[in-house]
């Protein structure tokens, strides 16, 4: 921010413009700087980590599973390309030079835009998955690595579209990290920015958002109507995997859109044409909690999925942690298997209970006043809701 001062002679006035040393106050460049430290330390760790189990788990490579493999190795990307950024905000000013600065930029919107692209490919599979399962053999590994082949080879080319004038990277208003110029009034800005703003927001959310209503009211038809035989076993499970799945997924998109949402509105603030409104900081913030983004997907899946949990324990390099992970992990499953069964997740609706039966039980035979044996009956209510009907079979569970 710039200060105008005059100063007045009685012969001279002179106009002298002020810029101050700091564009933010020097404590907000220290405190988004640990931020980014924690982004720099955790992101690449429990990324990397996350992959490597992956690759020697064949088990835990479904397509669904290509998918999140793709956004941790976004994620892995965007939190190692937060230590530019993080040692520029230590510095208190940019001292990477503009070549460094355009790398960055671009670098950081090609792990963003693949990220998101994913997440549209992840919300599109559990459409297929749930809501049309006869075509879900058709969503295979070979299919799955091919879609993300092709969303990072499509998230490529926007990025790398500046580089050839249509658009720019250029430094945000901090001067500690590097971005797209959203607030440009040039032609081939302006058009950039719009196209992307359309092709890589709006669309992939409204893919997203149909593909998750479309579930939503998938699982709540099945649960309503009870299509599905939830006397059997293997229903139950597979329904109850199925919902533990898109309950993951939709905490990752949530912890993404949360992440990434405050950045989009500065954005397209900017892109409107009123980037001016808006103090440095605020503009500054946005972009450090959309860098924390790569630390949430790993341990959200590590939290939701016990199966990846195990196999996250025996991977991690340290010997005696990951020992007390997997030991606790045991026993909290064997507490689980030794108490009650949960009821199924969805139900039949239940017969209304059929009154109770009553025998007449004989109890004694006393003779009588002529001396004749008659029998002294008393009616004795025994509950038969145990006791099968006469050609009925017992219900058993499908295994």
């Amino acid at each position: 921010m710039q200060h105008n001062t005059s100063i007045n002679d009685s012969n001279v006035s002179v106009e002298v413009t002020v810029t101050p040393k700091y564009l933010v106050p020097v404590p907000m460049y220290y405190t988004i700087a640990t931020g980014l430290l924690c982004v720099v330390i955790i992101g690449p760790f429990m990324n990397i980590t996350s992959i490597i189990v992956f690759a020697k788990n064949k088990h835990l490579q479904s397509p669904t599973n290509i998918f999140v493999i793709s956004l941790l190795v976004g994620d892995a990307g965007m939190s190692c390309g937060a230590f530019i950024s993080m040692t520029s905000n230590f510095n208190r000013h940019y001292f990477w030079g503009d070549n460094v600065c355009t790398f960055e930029g671009f670098w950081l919107y090609l792990m963003g835009l693949t990220n998101l692209y994913t997440h549209a490919g992840i919300a599109y599979d559990r459409y297929i998955m749930i809501a049309k399962p006869l075509q879900a053999n058709k969503i295979t590994v070979r299919v799955a690595v091919v879609v993300v082949l092709l969303i990072w080879f499509q998230g490529f080319c926007w990025a790398s579209f500046p580089h050839f004038g249509w658009g720019k990277y250029t430094y945000e208003p901090a001067r500690t990290s590097c971005a797209v110029e959203w607030d440009s009034r040039e032609f081939g800005s302006a058009s950039y920015n719009i196209a992307i703003t359309i092709w890589s927001l709006i669309i992939p959310l409204a893919v997203i958002f149909f593909s998750y209503y479309r579930v939503m009211m998938t699982i709540r038809h099945i649960a309503r109507n009870s299509i599905w035989d939830m006397n059997s076993r293997v229903a139950r499970k597979n329904l109850m995997t199925e919902k533990k799945m898109f309950r993951t997924i939709v905490l990752m998109l949530a912890s993404y859109i949360w992440s990434w949402t405050p950045y989009t509105v500065v954005s397209v603030w900017a892109i409107i044409g009123y980037s001016e409104d808006i103090p440095i900081y605020i503009m500054t913030i946005p972009a450090i909690v959309a860098k924390s983004s790569s630390i949430w997907d790993p341990l959200i899946y590590l939290w939701t999925n016990k199966q990846f949990r195990m196999s996250f324990y025996h991977t991690i390099p340290c010997t005696g942690l990951g020992k007390t992970m997997i030991e606790r992990e045991e026993k909290r499953n064997k507490q689980s298997e030794n108490s009650e069964p949960d009821e199924p997740e969805v139900r039949q609706k239940e017969e209304p209970p059929k009154p109770k039966q009553t025998e007449v039980v004989p109890i004694n035979n006393a003779p009588s006043e002529n001396g004749q044996q008659t029998e002294i009956c008393e009616n004795i209510q025994v509950p038969v809701s145990n006791i099968p009907e006469p050609g009925a079979s017992q219900p058993t569970d499908a295994t």
